[in-house]
Formats: C-alpha cells, sequence, structure tokens
C-alpha cells in the first residue's frame, strides 16, 4: 500500500484506474506495441468529478455552481469540516480549516480551486504528485502541480483549475479533472558527455540495428516489448541517475518543488538534498510550426538550421562508437539527427527526440511528463530507462487545420525516474463514517 484516503464526500471525487487503452480506444497499433505510451495512460488514480459543475466567467473573473443536487454536497462540507479537527485529522491551527470554510468551490480571476471532499496521507517512502490528467483530458485548463510528502499526516486534496485563454464563457465541467500519481523522494541526477558514458550509446546503437529497421519495413518489430519483458521490478529506495548529452542538448537538472502539507494552502519550499527528487527538462532545440489537416502532419522547420545544429550530435555518436560495429546501420545515428518523427497517416501525432540518453539503476523507470502547449500536447509515458535510454517527446495536436507553434528553447518533457515498484501500489480509500 502507498497511501490513504480519506473521503468526506461519500465519492464526491472518485479514483479510479484507467484501463491503459482507454477501454479499446486507443489505435490498434498502439495497443500492441506501444508500451510506453500505454504505461503513461494508465499511470496514477484519476481524480473524477461525479457530479457535474457549472462554470462561468464574468465581470471579476470565473465562478462554478452544482449543476444538480449540489446543496447536498455543500451541506456535507459544512458537517465534515468541523470533524476534521475534532477527530484529529487536521491540527486545529491549520490553515486548511478557514480555508474550507465556505464551501467546497472558490473561483478567482485565473480559474477555480475545488476541494474534492478528500484528505490524503502517502505511505512511508513515497510521495504523491497531484498534476493534470494526460493523454486524454479536458485541454480547458491545467492543474496546478502540487506535490505531498511522507509526513504522516493528512493533507486535503484541493485542485486548483487554470483555465486557459479563448476558453468558453460558460461550459460543463465533469469526469476526469486531474491525477494523483506516486512518486519516491531520494532521486538525484548527474549531467555528463556520451563519451562518458560509452555503454548507453552502445546499448542505443544495439536496439537501433539494422534487424529492427528492416523488420520495421514490414510490420511492427516488438522489439521494446521483448526488451522490458524480463527486467527486474524491484530497485532501491533510492536512485543516483545519469543524463549523457549528444553533442549539444539543451536540458536541465531541476528538482521538484512546491509542497502541499497539512499546515495550509500555501505551497512550501524544501531544499533538503536527501528527500528530493531531481528530474531533467528538456527544452525544444530548433522552433517549428506544425499543421494536421485531418490526413498529414506538415512540420515546418530550417532545414539547414538542423543540419547544422545536428553536427556536435554526429560528431559525439561517432566518436564515442568509433572502431565498433555499432556503426555499421545509420538508423541509431538518424534517430537522434532527424529529430522529428510524424506518426502514419490519419494521426495527430508526432515524435521530437531530444539530444541526450537517460539511464536509471535497475528497477527503475523513468516517467516521461509531457508540458503542454497553445494547440498541443505532449504525452504522458513511462519509458524502462534501465535497459533503453531514450526519451522522446510525443507530441498529439488537437486543433485540427490550425498551425500551432513550439519556439526555440520551448520546455517539452520532464523525466522523472519512478520505481516500477510503486506503478502498482494501491491507496486505501477510507470513508469519513
Amino acid at each position: 500500500m502507498i497511501g490513504e484516503v480519506l473521503d468526506t464526500q461519500d465519492g464526491l471525487f472518485r479514483l479510479t484506474k484507467r484501463s491503459s487503452t482507454f477501454d479499446g480506444s486507443v489505435p490498434l497499433r498502439v495497443a500492441r506495441a506501444c508500451v510506453p505510451l500505454l504505461e503513461g495512460n494508465g499511470y496514477g488514480l484519476q481524480l473524477t468529478l461525479s457530479r457535474p459543475l457549472l462554470v462561468r466567467h464574468g465581470f471579476g473573473g470565473w465562478r462554478a455552481s452544482w449543476a444538480d443536487g449540489g446543496e447536498e454536497s455543500e451541506r456535507r462540507h459544512a458537517g465534515a469540516r468541523p470533524r476534521l479537527s475534532e477527530e484529529g485529522y487536521l491540527d486545529a491551527k491549520s490553515g486548511w480549516l478557514p480555508a474550507l470554510r465556505h464551501g467546497l468551490i472558490h473561483g478567482s480571476r485565473k480559474g477555480i480551486r475545488v476541494f474534492t471532499g478528500l484528505l490524503v496521507r502517502p505511505a512511508a517512502g513515497a510521495w504523491f504528485r497531484v498534476t493534470s490528467a494526460a493523454n486524454r483530458r479536458n485541454t480547458l485548463f491545467e492543474v496546478v502541480e502540487q506535490l505531498i510528502a511522507d509526513d504522516g499526516a493528512w493533507v486535503p486534496l484541493v485542485l486548483d483549475l487554470r483555465f486557459r485563454k479563448g476558453t468558453p464563457s460558460a461550459f460543463r465541467l465533469e469526469g476526469e479533472l486531474g491525477c494523483l500519481g506516486p512518486l519516491r523522494p531520494g532521486v538525484s541526477f548527474e549531467s555528463l558527455s556520451l563519451a562518458a558514458a560509452p555503454e548507453l550509446a552502445r546499448a542505443h546503437a544495439k536496439f537501433y540495428d539494422r534487424v529492427y529497421f528492416e523488420g520495421k519495413r514490414e510490420e511492427t518489430t516488438f522489439k521494446y516489448r521483448r526488451l522490458v519483458a524480463s527486467e527486474p521490478q524491484t530497485g532501491g529506495d533510492q536512485a543516483a541517475c545519469r543524463v549523457a548529452s549528444v553533442g549539444a542538448s539543451r536540458h536541465a537538472v531541476v528538482p521538484l518543488d512546491g509542497f502541499t502539507t497539512a499546515a495550509g494552502p500555501e505551497p512550501e519550499r524544501r531544499p533538503a538534498a536527501t528527500r528530493r527528487i531531481e528530474t531533467i527538462v528538456f527544452r525544444n532545440e530548433i522552433g517549428f510550426a506544425a499543421l494536421y489537416d485531418g490526413h498529414s502532419m506538415t512540420l515546418d522547420y530550417d532545414r539547414a538550421r538542423l543540419v547544422e545544429s545536428t553536427r556536435p550530435v554526429i560528431a559525439a555518436f561517432r566518436e564515442t562508437l568509433a572502431g565498433s560495429a555499432a556503426l555499421d546501420h545509420p538508423g541509431s545515428e538518424l534517430y537522434l539527427t532527424k529529430y522529428f518523427t510524424p506518426h502514419p497517416p490519419g494521426e495527430p501525432h508526432f515524435f521530437v527526440k531530444p539530444w541526450a540518453l537517460t539511464a536509471t539503476p535497475p528497477g527503475w523507470s523513468s516517467l516521461l511528463e509531457g508540458v503542454h502547449g497553445e494547440g498541443y500536447d505532449v504525452l504522458r509515458g513511462i519509458v524502462s530507462t534501465d535497459t533503453f535510454h531514450a526519451t522522446p517527446a510525443v507530441f498529439r495536436v488537437h486543433r485540427e487545420g490550425e498551425r500551432v507553434r513550439v519556439a526555440e528553447d520551448a520546455a517539452l518533457l520532464r523525466v522523472i525516474p519512478i520505481p516500477r515498484s510503486l506503478l502498482d501500489g494501491e491507496i486505501r480509500v477510507i470513508p469519513l463514517a
């Protein structure tokens, strides 16, 4: 068990586990072979609203009201709130008690905050991360990210929804609003050159060899699925990870921050070195525009500049593998230097490949957390980076017939190591009797 949830609202928000295939609605090719995307679909528990909200924008900002029977939820909240301190779930001096006094919903100029009626308490050795849903989500808003540490205290779970520019002035809000996902503290990253980690280059070239590309011409190879079939499911409590630049790479080591605690709703910063999670944030190497017309994806970018930018990538890759059979086929090098790879016709997706390889200890994968932008999402995935070291950013364009732009140096992807033993961990839900 990785944590507990106290439900004060009798299921107003439910914790639901997704089908990795979205109950069969993903493309057949993805369902058969794209393990990282399938695992990303199923990551964590979705925070699913069971009673619709009516959201409106007017003078002074956003506000929301319950579409049907909301008085019952508000009455239940009014009765449960004082019990949280009386029965020891929250300290009597907690800032949450006055913050929750005025009801379940609070509007502002940027969006709305919704108290889910849930309080969460991670088990020792686990942290919870609250985010937007991913890969299938309401694109009108983003959920402000929160971290909840294993302090042994109950923390109210509030979703802070920030609506994007152009959101309709009135709409109905329901279903999956966010995701509660587990992580483990004690993650550090060393950033180094590919020459200092030649085994990562060899593993990359071994995967993307001649046999892989010749087989891929005919059908899906299932090579990744076979590679990870016998991988270890358990690893150490802490993870010393590496990211190796292939030539020049726009990335940085960035710790997760912004904790929500039992003390109150204001975020708290925690710089302690041993109780942190370092991540890698990859940024876009070259600005581009994407247009999906319902059939084909067209990418526009400065091709001459991309060729020039990849010269250090080619030099680093070839120097690291010089004299080995790994360079007999150009596929592993092209994987990096092409940078963009469109999906088959009919899919609004394409890949962008950062110029770096990531390595985690045995039993640890990496959560690839995409950064969303205007008109597109970068999808969530889980890659077994203890055996496979590329971390592609998979784009989904959700504005058909409209050109979307991604600026040079825009954040694309955050890579967060996670032990596989946490991925199927159970959370116990306790009703407030």
